[in-house]
């Protein structure tokens, strides 16, 4: 859990220190964003399933004996 903590205290840093950078991520967030209102309503079911798929495999995952 730290480890991701850590990546993500690290991505966000690059991302206060460049401002090409976040404005590279910003412009790549608000294109998803279109594309999915332009593909709506299929593309936020699609979503909804890739994260609840997501879940039941993380909960699976960690249900299993190490």
């Amino acid at each position: 859990m730290f480890r991701a903590l850590g990546m993500f205290g690290l991505a966000g840093a690059f991302l206060l220190i460049s401002p090409e950078l976040r404005t590279s991520v910003w412009d790549e967030i608000d294109a998803a964003g279109k594309l999915l209102q332009y593909y709506s309503p299929l593309s936020y079911f699609g979503v909804g399933l890739a994260i609840l798929a997501g879940a039941m495999y993380w909960v699976y995952r960690s249900a299993q004996p190490r």
